[in-house]
């Protein structure tokens, strides 16, 4: 089974075989011909059995999808969709459908990977945050805007900033020695304070015991600033639009 995370602006995927995640990537899709993005990265792939997608992008990525992978696989994707109870998780929105369903995947593999309550920290466009206690039950969450929106907010109201894109690998500087440098530092230790808040707010009112997860594509530039160090997941939303796809019906 092929399983896509389909964020606003970054396609996650990877392929599932006998229960194990193997040869998956990302790509960004703003801006760009998804149809093209897509034959770049999986022309070379064996056709999948099957396709599970969670997509937060909206129906007209949803359309383009199912259209590349029904011209090149002869496949209709299975469209995950939240639903108030599935896979031992209740969901905790007084309107279910409301959660992303990238945070209700997130939710659902965090409860059936893990025993004990739950923080899922996922970091991508928006940095999202969900308890799930230890009975399944979704205690609700927050949403702040994510490190590229910050920068672009700040961007839009002030001038001679010149806006970069930080990578993964290039560090954070505390006093940064030039305007975008700044900016990007600035931005990346704001998600951190906000999040080690968090944090600590969520042992006060939950206990001790509570797990941390951190997911999304900057996890790795905030986790080097954070104080309490949440264990690492990267395919959390992957995993639990497997789950998601086996156990609940799905939209085609």
């Amino acid at each position: 089974m092929m399983l896509l995370d389909v964020g606003n602006s970054t396609v996650k995927w990877a392929l599932q075989k006998n229960g194990v995640l193997e040869n998956g990537g990302q790509f960004f899709h703003p801006g760009e011909e998804f149809p093209g993005l897509a034959a770049r990265e999986w022309g070379g792939l064996p056709d999948p059995a099957a396709i599970a997608v969670a997509n937060v992008a909206g129906a007209g990525m949803e359309h383009t999808i199912t259209g590349w992978t029904q011209a090149h696989w002869h496949i209709t994707p299975c469209y995950i969709r939240v639903s108030d109870k599935a896979a031992g998780v209740t969901n905790g929105y007084a309107e279910p459908g409301d959660l992303g369903v990238d945070r209700w995947a997130a939710i659902v593999a965090a409860h059936n990977e893990r025993d004990g309550s739950v923080c899922i920290i996922d970091c991508g466009t928006a940095i999202t945050v969900d308890v799930v206690a230890a009975s399944g039950a979704h205690r609700g969450g927050l949403i702040v805007p994510g490190i590229e929106i910050m920068k672009r907010s700040l961007l839009k109201d002030t001038s001679d900033i010149r806006f970069k894109r930080i990578e993964d690998s290039q560090p954070i500087a505390l006093l940064a020695r030039g305007t975008a440098d700044a900016v990007n530092s600035g931005a990346v230790y704001l998600a951190s304070v906000m999040i080690d808040r968090v944090m600590s707010d969520i042992v006060a009112e939950c206990g001790e015991n509570i797990e941390f997860l951190m997911t999304g594509g900057d996890a790795g530039r905030i986790l080097p600033l954070l104080g309490r160090q949440p264990n690492h997941d990267p395919d959390l939303v992957l995993k639990g639009v497997a789950i998601l796809a086996r156990e609940t019906p799905c939209a085609t």
